[in-house]
């Protein structure tokens, strides 16, 4: 969501508003920048695109002192009144700010004679700071800091000395250094793009920038230390034409083999067989598409493993009584490391005694370091909002960890294990077929942009891979979507069946075809369109699938979906890349 950054160095204008640039791909609406100058604070904002904030910002004066923000909405319209940065009255303040701000009604009863001048909760951090103001700035931002309640990453930059402030809690804050200056960011890839070394701010901290150093203090204003260490650099934003999804797609046969030999270098799953064997139940936590990737492997899962094997959405995992012990093991799923929800339920698992394990596309995210284990899907950096790659390197992995928790147990054979190893270099060449004819989909895709509503259906181990197209299509598409068990249909769903409405059928299951023959004999008797995946079917539009090994069949089944939906969004005209309201990274609940 939001995306912050600030430095204090040579040239910060310039490369703030570059940072600001590389952290589009979380997804926002509107953008801004203050810099601090001998005059005072100046500061410029915009709805839209970055390449409007740069054109607004031509005529700003370079400075040494810098924050930046990329908006998502949350408090208030989109609009540049209510985009960020804030500044005081007084003008002797300027903040940035990610997260939501729980109090912020009752704070702003404290400020009675301020004039508001935009709809946000971010406002109150501004106005309350310089109310607090005593002459001595780190007092005030940590007296305001002690009052917030809620997830809040906030930059703060004042007139009275040449420091950057930043206040962290529940929402992502990495801090860096190097030769040329400090740093504070939302994003750990973004940071190292600058930083020599970067640390992570724990939460109910107080960071100082200064172009001495860093320090940093708990809201008592006590010292704490925080441990540097020097992030893998991230990769550069592509800017050749295109979009930016559609290169992930086609990275896919790639990231599969390097997901591969990834797990394999980093040693495979971390768990003693004695761990392995001693655990009871397995949660597979995430959100969006990493909650998809967990019900699909443990769908397959469930076919050599003895022990309950669950998939849950995180923001309900927070709240509901599951139960976690000793005996638990829970993959923490998220392609950024950021995701809130699950960095939640993350700590409330290793609160109960259960073993956390992080699934993720970035092993420096906070969510890296809060599980017992790690586990990076090398899927490489993925720009686009609507995530693809991911997606299937997290099947990758999963399946891996699985396997071999499986082979601990002996509830899975050794040579099994093998077969699925080398399994996937199969997998990377039949995604690679699935990408060298892709007008079938073009075609169908202008189809599709006609129906009124696209249902996705599958059994077992499709059904959440039919999820996952649905989720996808309706992410940036626009286009009313849903996934349902294909035997549900009766349950309620063929009421919307009519003509205009397309029905996509997995079946990659023979076993199962027979049963989702008669699901789409049923829709189209209706006057649903279909198209089928994977096996044919007399009266759907078939989109085959080259054989691989059953339990590795959903990595590449969900490619046609990927596809389908970016070109059914394409020809709709669609922005691929940042879909409307939608953030690569959620870390606010």
């Amino acid at each position: 969501m939001c995306g912050i950054f600030g430095m204090i160095g040579q040239n910060a204008v310039k490369t703030t508003l570059d940072s600001l640039r590389y952290l589009e791909y979380r997804g926002y609406d509107s953008a801004g920048i203050a810099v601090k100058r001998k005059e005072g604070l100046e500061w410029t904002k915009c709805m839209g695109r970055i390449s409007e904030l740069q054109k607004k910002a031509q005529g700003m004066a370079e400075s040494d002192i810098a924050i930046g923000h990329t908006r998502w909405a949350t408090h208030g319209r989109v609009c540049e009144q209510n985009a960020h940065p804030f500044v005081s009255e007084d003008g002797a303040f300027a903040i940035v700010h990610n997260g939501i701000l729980e109090n912020y009604l009752e704070l702003k009863k404290e400020l009675p004679n301020v004039h508001f001048s935009s709809q946000t909760d971010s406002e109150t951090v501004a106005h309350m700071l310089s109310a607090v103001y005593r002459g001595d700035v780190l007092e005030a931002v940590l007296a305001v800091a002690k009052k917030l309640q809620g997830s809040f990453a906030i930059a703060i930059m004042s007139v009275y000395d040449n420091k950057l402030y930043a206040v962290k809690n529940k929402s992502p804050l990495v801090v860096g250094v190097s030769r040329n200056g400090t740093y504070l960011c939302s994003d750990v890839g973004c940071a190292s793009r600058q930083a020599e070394q970067v640390a992570l701010a724990e939460d109910n901290t107080v960071a100082v920038l200064s172009d001495k150093g860093v320090r940093f203090f708990d809201f008592d204003g006590q010292e704490r230390r925080a441990k540097f260490f020097v992030a893998e650099q991230s990769a550069e934003l592509q800017t050749e034409e295109g979009d930016v999804m559609l290169k992930e797609i086609f990275e896919i046969p790639q990231k599969i083999r390097a997901s591969r030999q990834g797990y394999l270098q980093s040693g495979g799953l971390r768990l003693s067989d004695e761990e392995a064997r001693r655990l009871k139940r397995i949660y597979l936590v995430g959100c969006g598409t990493a909650y998809n990737s967990g019900s699909q492997v443990a769908c397959v899962a469930r076919n050599f493993l003895d022990i309950d094997i669950l998939p849950v959405i995180a923001s309900e995992f927070i709240y509901d009584n599951y139960p976690v012990g000793e005996d638990t093991l829970a993959f923490l799923i998220s392609q950024s490391g950021e995701t809130a929800d699950t960095l939640r339920a993350a700590e409330k698992i290793r609160h109960s005694g259960g073993i956390t394990y992080a699934v993720t596309n970035n092993a420096c995210g906070s969510l890296g370091f809060l599980c017992d284990y790690v586990s990076n899907v090398c899927a490489g950096a993925e720009f686009a909002v609507a995530s693809t790659k991911a997606y299937n390197c997290q099947l990758v992995t999963l399946t891996l960890l699985l396997a071999d928790i499986a082979v601990s147990r002996k509830t899975l054979s050794v040579q099994v294990r093998k077969d699925i190893l080398c399994g996937l270099e199969e997998v990377a060449v039949a995604s690679e077929q699935l990408l060298t004819d892709v007008y079938p989909l073009v075609r169908l895709a202008e189809e599709l942009k006609k129906c009124s509503a696209v249902f996705y259906i599958g059994r077992l181990s499709d059904y959440p891979t039919a999820c996952e197209g649905s989720l996808k299509l309706k992410e940036i598409s626009y286009i009313h979507s849903e996934a349902y068990p294909a035997g549900e249909l009766k349950h309620g769903t063929l009421a919307l069946m009519e003509e205009g409405v397309a029905v996509i059928a997995l079946a990659t299951d023979e076993a199962m075809a027979g049963k989702i023959a008669y699901s789409v004999t049923e829709v189209v008797s209706r006057g649903a369109r279909v198209i089928s995946v994977g096996h044919a079917f007399p009266e759907a539009e078939n989109i085959p699938l080259p054989k691989v090994h059953p339990y590795l069949a959903d990595i590449i089944s969900v490619i046609p979906l990927q596809l389908l939906a970016y070109y059914t969004a394409k020809s709709l005209s669609r922005d691929v890349d940042k879909p409307r309201n939608l953030a690569k990274s959620v870390t606010v609940e």
